[in-house]
This record gives structure tokens, C-alpha cells and sequence, in this order.
């Protein structure tokens, strides 16, 4: 696997161990699974390099060294970890030979605290120094390799100083006092940057004609470059949707300086995606026809007409009221809405989408928008991975620019849908993230209104995708693990609790369906309920609702299984286990099969038989010696069930050393011995049952009963007429 490939496949799973850090005891299975998989992808790494350093410049990051491409900052994974070393303040990360997993766990360990608990200087290097982690180091100085003639130190802080944001916010808003507390209150406001760039923005181009393009362009790189930095502390979300309107108002205020603006070194500002959102701007205006050098005179370009379904304009101005600069709507949705899948191939058409959107929803045309989607959607089941992807991306961008009052019924009447593509969707594209954040917003919503129903079909597809039952990538896997954990908020566990105790019967079903799929804290208070109440209709309830949920709940009940509690909740955890276990829930069943109450050890017994697969041998014949005396019996007649080959030399030692003092009981075990051994059919076993059958006592001890010599004759004949089979197959093989 290439070494960078290998790379982020490591911060995938870096990511997990913190996450996991925070929600699971330190001795749980998940976290030590996790760590170990950490660590020996680090190890592999550091097979091939001398050492892996991780480092953050500009709001990017950098593998020993090297800036990552646009995309693959974009990963999951990348931005999370960026995350991580922001909110630390942490520079590098660098991982040396000789690694060892104590050092490994420590480290998760602090990275998953709140940076607020690590106040004051060199906190962080103090408490790793104190954990002895000395194979990783903090923010050890790496260089960035430009050309061969040019370096730069990275981790040395960024070139932009407080004093230079604070000298541009004071020109543009002269009010403000100079006041670096004032300001980072309102940075935190995205309107208000936006604000700021708009008049940094009007104030550079009065100057146009002046200045040439490449200086004003120079300008306008410098005021971004500050604007990035201030942004910084903002949410992913809202620097997107700041870096895309700033990228839309530089591309209509005059597309030859936003052109001039895309020849410079701006791949770093708003991680990559303000040149994606000027790149995509410029492109649209090329595609549909608008003028990219310089202004029109007034009254240029197009003119009233028809637009496509009922349409009105004919033509969109451009934002930002540049005159000559017209879209022909007619033409370009007949484009979209005709059935030929090539028309979403067309990237050009695409770009010009959300303009002509715009128009359309300021004409109130609900009609066309409406068609538009159809389309989009319809597309969204596409065999092919770009005209899916492209329909997702165009879908979102228009779900964005519709008002909020349509929004909620536009979603609501393709909800379906989009949780149909959810499910078959397989990759992780910035569109299907958005996607997957809209059917959040919709299932919270449905909560909060109590329309539990609404919510459930939703849950359903993440929970499926989170236990791996739909089969999808780590990243697509780890969106929604992440979607569930939003959704499991304290509050809204405690709401939906609530609601689950006082709720008629219908709603109260709802409430558990969508319970047991808001992960372990959730299933966790479920086991609870399930080991406290009384009501034996509840706990059936309970228990349908968690093997609905299937094996993810595995390891939250195996860590239950403990003598101390009720003997009916023990059965409880044996009967769903019975229903959604594996071979390592059938060995934490096994000490069940000693427990003094005969229901759960029944319980056990059978869910052993059901789930142990290879297991279930070896588990019921290390427990054979100190069963019961009466429950050694049900194992025997489970054993024999089973067909188990390898139970054989234990039942024929059994016949020998008589384990049961009682007469009738070990009758009854003798002769469940020898029908088991008849249904095995192993030929080992026919001298001792030969000589049990003829009335002969076994190694001259005594004679046996009726019941266990006929047993024994059955057996025997059992046997034998397996030999005869095989004989005869045989003898047709050779034959042939």
C-alpha cells in the first residue's frame, strides 16, 4: 500500500481511539481492539520511514512535510484531525521507532480530555512527560520542502499577526474600538466577517483602473488571508458557507480579478475550498455565456421570456448587478429535464444550476423548482458513481438556497428517497456528508415533535451502516457513527427516557425502537430498565427491542453477565444472546452453565446450542465435570445433538466412572450417554456399547438397566449402519 495511503488510513483510525476514549471504560474490549490496531499501523509506518510526523501549517496538514492535495484535505479523517491540533494549539505531531502501545494509550488518552482541562503552558508535553511517552513529540520543527532552491519552517506559527487583523478591521469599520477582545467576539459572528469582506471587497475595487488586476488581486489574497485566520475558530460548516459566498461575491464583482486571483498561491485559505467555490463560480459564468473580461454597457444581454415549465424570466442576472450577464433559463433547464443521462455529465449545465435556481425561487416558479429535483433525484439511483454524485451535489446546493419555510415540506417529500440513496451510496463525498447532516436535522426535528415514526426509518439506515450490517467504507462508517452520537445527546436521552416511562403502549414502542438505536449509552439505560422492572411484558419489550438491533449489542451485554444480579436478568441476557450472539458470547456464557438456578442455566444451554458454533464443545465439555447432576444430562443430550465427535472420549469415560450417585439419575444419564453416542456415530464407541447391549457389565462392575441397554443396542446399530453406507459409497467410487 502506498506509504501516504497507509498514512490516513492510520488517522482513521487515530480518530476512532479518541473518540472511543471518551465513551467507554479504559478495560473495555473496543478500546484495547483499537489501540492495538493504532499501534500496529504505526509500527508498519515506521517500518518504512524513520519517523511519521504530522503537522498542521495554515490550516492544513502535512505528512512529513508535505502539504496533503485539496482533496484529500477535504478526507474525514484529515479535517478531524486538524480539529484535534487546533483546538490543542499543537503544531506536530512526530511518532519515533520504538513506540510502545503504554506510551500509545497514554497519548489517546490526553488527546480525548477537553483542551480546557489542559489550561496553562506546556500542560500537555507535562502530563506526557508524567505518562513517560518519550517515542512522541510535540511540536518539533519540520521543514516543508518548496523547490529546490526554497524552505520554509513550518510549526513556527503563521506570518499573519494580531496587529495586522486588527489594523484591517479598524480601516474597514473605523467605529470599532482597537480593542483584540472585541474582536474575537465578533469574529465568532460569520454575517459579520462576511460583512467585513464585502466592504474590504468594495473598497479594493473602487480602486479598479487605478490599480492593475495582479495588484488588486494581491490585495484581495492579503484581506483573505487575514479574514482565514480570524475564521479559524469558527465551525467547518460555517467556513464553508463563508469561503463559498466569498468566493461567489470576488467572482461577480468582476471575473477578471477573480480569474487573476486563481493564478495566485491561495490552495491554503479555508482549507482548499475558497479556490474550489471561485473555480466553480468562474466556470458557471463561462458555461452559460457571461461576460469574463471587464463590464458591459447598460441594458445588455437578456431580455423577458418564457422560462421551462411554466418559467417566467428568460434569462438570470448575474449577483452583484453586472450588466451583460444573462443565463438562458429556457434553454438550459429543457437541458436538465430531458431524459439523457449525459445532460448531469455536463459540468458546465451543473455550475449554472444554482443561479438559475436563485431566479427561479424569486419568481416563486415552485412548479419548475420542483421538477428540477425530480430529476436530481431520480438520478440519485444512477449506476453511475458521477451522475450520482454530481445529482447529490446539485440537490444540496439547491436544498441550501431554499427559503426556510419551503425547505421543511421540500426535504419532507423526498425524504424517502434520500434515505434510499444513503443506503446505497458508496462514496463519502462532501455532498453525501451534507446529506447525511439534512437527515439529522430531520430526524431531531421529529423527535423534538414527538412524530417518533418520522425518525425511525432514518436511524434505521445509520444504525445498519454503524454495525456494519450495510456493508461501506470506514469513512462512510465513521459518518455515521458520528450522526448517532449527535443524536444521543444527554438531553435528548434523557427526553426520549421520558417519554419511553409515560408513553401509551404504540408510542412507547417507538420511543424503544428509536432508543436502542442511539448507541451504547442508550442501550446501556435500556439493560438497566431491563434488569429493574418487574413487568414482564416490559422486559419482553426490551429484550425484542435489543435483538432487533442485532450484534453490535454483544459487547454491552457480555460485560452484564455477572452472578450477582437477579437470576431472571441473567436469563434475559442468555435468551438475547440465544438470538443475536457468536462463538465469544457463547464462552461468556459458560459460566452460566454452573449457575444454581436450573431456568438460567436452560437458558444458557440453549443459546450455547444456537450461537457457539466451534465453541460450543469445548465450552459444554470443560463445564461437564462440575455440572449439576440433573443438568449434565441436558449437556450429554446436547452434545449428542450437536453430533460432536470431539464430546466422545468423555462420554465413554463417563459410562466408566459412574459421575452421579444416584441410581435413577445416572440410569437416566447412561442411557442419554448412549443415545448421544448413537447419534455422533463414532465406531470408537462400539466395544463399550457392545458390551452394555449383550448384558455384560462393563469392566466386570455390574450389569444395566432395560432402558440403557436398549439405548446402548440402538446405538450400536446406529453405527453399524453408518459403516454400511460408507462401505457402499465407497465401492461406487471405486467402481466408477
Amino acid at each position: 500500500m502506498d506509504i501516504k495511503q497507509k498514512i490516513l488510513d492510520t488517522l482513521l483510525i487515530l480518530n476512532t481511539a479518541i473518540k472511543n476514549e471518551r465513551l467507554y471504560p479504559p478495560t473495555s474490549s473496543i478500546i484495547i481492539h483499537t489501540i492495538e490496531r493504532l499501534h500496529q499501523s504505526l509500527l508498519e509506518i515506521l517500518t518504512q520511514i524513520d519517523s511519521l510526523i504530522l503537522a498542521e501549517s495554515e490550516k492544513n496538514i502535512l505528512i512529513c512535510g508535505e502539504p496533503l492535495n485539496a482533496k484529500e484535505q477535504e478526507k474525514l479523517q484529515v479535517t478531524a484531525f486538524l480539529n484535534i491540533l487546533l483546538n490543542f494549539g499543537i503544531k506536530s505531531i512526530t511518532f519515533e521507532k520504538g513506540l510502545e502501545k503504554e506510551e500509545l494509550l497514554a497519548f489517546i488518552d490526553i488527546l480525548s480530555r477537553k483542551p480546557a482541562d489542559l489550561a496553562g503552558e506546556n500542560a500537555f508535553a507535562q502530563i506526557m512527560a508524567e505518562k513517560n511517552v518519550k517515542h512522541i513529540l510535540l511540536d518539533k520543527k519540520i521543514y516543508v520542502v518548496l523547490n529546490k532552491d526554497q524552505q520554509i519552517i513550518s510549526g513556527l506559527g503563521l506570518s499573519i499577526t494580531d496587529d495586522q487583523i486588527m489594523k484591517f478591521v479598524q480601516h474597514v469599520h473605523p467605529d470599532l474600538a482597537p480593542d483584540l477582545q472585541k474582536l474575537q467576539e465578533l469574529a465568532k459572528d460569520p454575517e459579520w466577517l462576511m460583512l467585513t469582506f464585502k466592504a474590504g471587497l468594495s473598497e479594493a475595487m473602487a480602486q479598479k483602473g487605478i490599480l492593475t488586476n495582479v495588484q488588486l488581486s494581491q490585495g484581495l489574497i492579503n484581506m483573505m488571508s487575514l479574514l482565514d485566520k480570524v475564521a479559524g475558530p469558527l465551525e467547518k460548516n460555517d467556513q464553508d458557507k463563508l469561503s463559498q459566498r466569498m468566493g461567489k461575491s470576488i467572482a461577480d464583482i468582476d471575473p477578471d480579478v477573480a480569474a487573476q486571483v486563481m493564478s495566485q498561491n491561495i490552495e491554503h485559505l479555508f482549507g482548499g475550498m475558497l479556490m474550489q467555490y471561485i473555480a466553480s463560480e468562474l466556470a458557471g459564468l463561462k458555461a452559460v455565456g457571461l461576460r469574463t473580461s471587464g463590464t458591459g454597457g447598460p441594458g445588455a444581454g437578456g431580455g423577458a421570456g418564457n422560462g421551462a415549465g411554466g418559467g417566467g424570466a428568460g434569462s438570470v442576472s448575474g449577483e452583484g448587478g453586472v450588466p451583460g450577464q444573462s443565463i438562458d433559463v429556457k434553454e438550459t433547464l429543457s437541458m436538465l429535464l430531458k431524459d439523457d443521462k449525459k445532460a448531469l455529465l455536463d459540468e458546465s449545465l451543473l455550475m449554472s444550476l444554482p443561479k438559475i435556481i436563485e431566479q427561479l425561487i424569486a419568481q416563486k416558479q415552485q412548479e419548475t423548482i420542483e421538477a428540477v429535483i425530480d430529476r436530481l433525484m431520480d438520478n440519485l439511483a444512477s449506476d453511475n458513481i458521477e451522475v450520482r454524485s454530481r445529482a447529490a451535489k446539485s440537490l444540496v446546493e439547491i436544498i441550501e438556497q431554499i427559503p426556510a419555510e419551503q425547505k421543511t415540506e421540500l426535504i419532507a417529500n423526498i425524504n424517502d428517497k434520500l434515505i434510499d440513496w444513503v443506503k446505497l451510496e458508496t462514496l463519502a463525498t462532501p455532498a453525501y456528508e451534507k446529506i447525511c447532516s439534512i437527515l439529522q436535522s430531520v430526524a431531531q426535528d421529529a423527535i423534538r415533535q414527538r412524530q417518533f415514526a418520522r425518525a425511525i426509518p432514518i436511524l434505521n439506515v445509520f444504525n445498519d451502516i454503524r454495525s456494519d450490517a450495510l456493508d461501506k467504507n470506514d469513512t462512510i462508517h465513521e459518518i455515521s457513527k458520528d450522526f448517532i452520537r449527535v443524536l444521543a445527546t444527554e438531553e435528548q436521552l434523557a427526553f426520549l427516557f421520558s417519554e419511553f416511562n409515560v408513553s401509551e403502549h404504540e408510542k412507547q414502542l417507538e420511543v424503544g425502537e428509536i432508543l436502542v438505536r442511539l448507541g451504547d449509552v442508550a442501550l446501556n439505560r435500556l439493560l438497566d430498565i431491563l434488569r429493574e422492572t418487574k413487568d414482564s411484558d416490559e422486559r419482553v419489550r426490551i429484550m425484542r427491542m435489543i435483538i432487533g438491533i442485532g450484534p453490535i449489542t454483544i459487547p454491552l451485554i457480555r460485560e452484564r453477565i455477572n452472578k450477582s444480579v437477579s437470576w431472571f436478568y441473567l436469563r434475559n441476557l442468555a435468551y438475547i444472546l440465544g438470538h443475536i450472539g457468536n462463538e465469544a458470547s457463547a464462552i461468556a456464557l459458560k459460566p452460566l452453565l454452573l449457575h444454581e438456578n436450573s431456568k438460567v442455566r436452560q437458558e444458557a444451554l440453549k443459546s450455547i446450542y444456537r450461537k457457539g458454533g466451534d465453541q460450543r464443545s469445548k465450552v459444554l465439555l470443560s463445564v461437564l465435570p462440575d455440572a449439576a447432576d440433573e443438568f449434565k444430562i441436558n449437556i450429554v443430550e446436547t452434545l449428542g445433538n450437536m453430533k460432536s465427535a470431539d464430546a466422545v472420549a468423555d462420554l465413554l469415560d463417563m459410562l466408566k466412572t459412574k459421575p452421579v450417585r444416584s441410581k435413577s439419575l445416572l440410569s437416566s444419564l447412561e442411557e442419554k450417554i448412549c443415545i448421544a453416542l448413537g447419534s455422533i456415530r463414532s465406531p470408537e464407541a462400539i466395544p463399550a456399547l457392545t458390551e452394555i447391549a449383550e448384558s455384560k457389565s462393563f469392566l466386570r462392575i455390574r450389569s444395566y438397566p432395560a432402558n440403557v441397554r436398549n439405548a446402548a443396542t440402538n446405538a450400536v446399530n446406529s453405527i453399524r449402519k453408518k459403516q454400511a453406507e460408507a462401505k457402499k459409497d465407497n465401492a461406487g467410487t471405486s467402481a466408477k
